[in-house]
C-alpha cells in the first residue's frame, strides 16, 4: 500500500502550483522544474496528483472557481436586481451593471489581477479546441456574467435582453484582453471608460 496523502499539504501543493501557473503559464507546466521551484519534489507532485494532467486539471478548477466566486462578489447587486419583486426602472439597471463592470475592471487590472487574468485567458483560447474544457470552464464563466445581466435587464423591460447581455461580456472582456496583453494603458482605460458609458446609455434607452 502506498504512503496515505496529506489533505492539508496537498492543498498547499495546490496553492503553490496555481502561483507558478499564474507566472509561468499552464498548458507548457511541466513537473520537475514547478517542483524545484515550489521547495518538493517530482515524486511528490505526482504522488499527490497522479500525473502531469490530472495536476493541470485541479489548476484549471481552483482557476474557475476563483473566478466565479469573485464574479458573484463584484455582481451581488445585478443578482438581487433579479430577484427584486418589482420590475426597476432602467436607469437602476443600467446603473448597476455599469458599476459591476467597473470594479471588475479596477479589479483585474491591477498587478495581480492581470497575472490572474493571462491564465484566464490562456485557459479560455486553449478552449477553442477542447470542447470537454470549454463546458468545463468556459460556459459557466459566461453563464455566470450573462444570466444574473440579462434577467435584470428583461425585468426592467429591455427588448433583446439576452442579446445585450452577451455583448456586454463580450465588449468587457475583450478590452479586458488587450489591457491584459499590453497593460492597461490610459487609453485602453479611456476606451473601457467609454463602452461602460455606451452601454448605460443604450439600456436606459433601450
Amino acid at each position: 500500500m502506498g504512503r496515505p496523502k496529506d489533505d492539508a499539504r496537498r492543498h498547499e501543493l495546490l496553492t503553490a502550483c496555481v502561483r507558478y501557473a499564474q507566472e509561468r503559464g499552464l498548458f507548457g507546466l511541466t513537473v520537475r522544474p514547478l517542483a524545484d521551484e515550489i521547495g518538493t519534489s517530482a515524486r511528490n507532485l505526482l504522488h499527490h496528483f497522479e500525473s502531469r494532467e490530472h495536476l493541470i486539471s485541479e489548476i484549471v478548477d481552483e482557476v474557475l472557481a476563483d473566478q466565479l466566486e469573485t464574479s458573484r462578489a463584484l455582481l451581488s447587486r445585478i443578482r438581487r436586481q433579479k430577484t427584486a419583486a418589482t420590475a426597476p426602472p432602467r436607469n437602476v439597471v443600467a446603473d448597476v451593471i455599469a458599476d459591476g463592470l467597473e470594479l471588475s475592471w479596477a479589479h483585474t487590472t491591477t498587478p495581480q489581477g492581470r497575472i490572474q487574468m493571462a491564465m484566464f485567458f490562456e485557459i479560455y483560447t486553449a478552449a477553442m479546441r477542447d470542447n470537454d474544457l470549454r463546458k468545463r470552464f468556459v460556459d459557466p464563466v459566461i453563464t455566470e456574467w450573462v444570466t444574473p445581466m440579462a434577467q435584470a435587464l428583461e425585468q426592467a423591460s429591455v427588448v433583446n435582453a439576452l442579446s445585450l447581455a452577451h455583448r456586454v461580456l463580450a465588449v468587457h472582456r475583450g478590452l479586458l484582453l488587450q489591457a491584459t496583453a499590453t497593460g492597461a494603458t490610459p487609453e485602453i482605460a479611456a476606451a473601457h471608460k467609454d463602452a461602460v458609458h455606451c452601454i448605460r446609455n443604450e439600456i436606459c434607452t433601450a
